[in-house]
């Protein structure tokens, strides 16, 4: 491997590693969000609901961090075309119906989206983690 090869498989390997990290943080911002929904959906009111919107936001925070670090990772690898840039979109709609008409079927669309959510961060772990160990190996 030439040293400008070992550059860029260095500098692939820091991408991915900010976007583990990335994600990581992400699956444990919707971790919350999902403890606070289920706790919504079985005993909650108004002010589970406001807490659990709330964690949302971090949640949609953490992974639009995520994306773009998964953006520069995938930018780093032109030729890795199979890890999904990371959307999590509850709503506006359904953070208002949630926190107006606190009612178990809105719940359950919400609690649904964030499962969601977290299904395609975990996917989206296994893949980088996949990607940055034959990297690490090749180095």
């Amino acid at each position: 491997m030439t040293p400008d090869e070992k550059n860029e498989v260095s500098e692939a390997v820091a991408a991915g590693r900010r976007a583990l990290a990335s994600l990581e943080r992400a699956a444990g911002a919707l971790e919350s969000a999902s403890n606070w929904g289920a706790f919504d959906l079985f005993l909650g009111g108004a002010i589970s609901s406001l807490v659990k919107h709330a964690r949302l936001g971090g949640a949609r925070e953490a992974l639009e961090a995520a994306r773009d670090d998964l953006y520069d990772f995938t930018r780093e690898l032109r030729d890795v075309s199979d890890i999904e840039v990371l959307r999590m979109d509850v709503g506006a709609l359904a953070t208002a119906l949630d926190v107006l008409f606190d009612n178990p079927f809105v719940d359950l669309y919400v609690q649904k989206k964030i499962e969601d959510a977290r299904d395609n961060v975990a996917a989206a772990v296994r893949a980088t983690r996949t990607v940055l160990a034959r990297l690490e190996a090749a180095r």
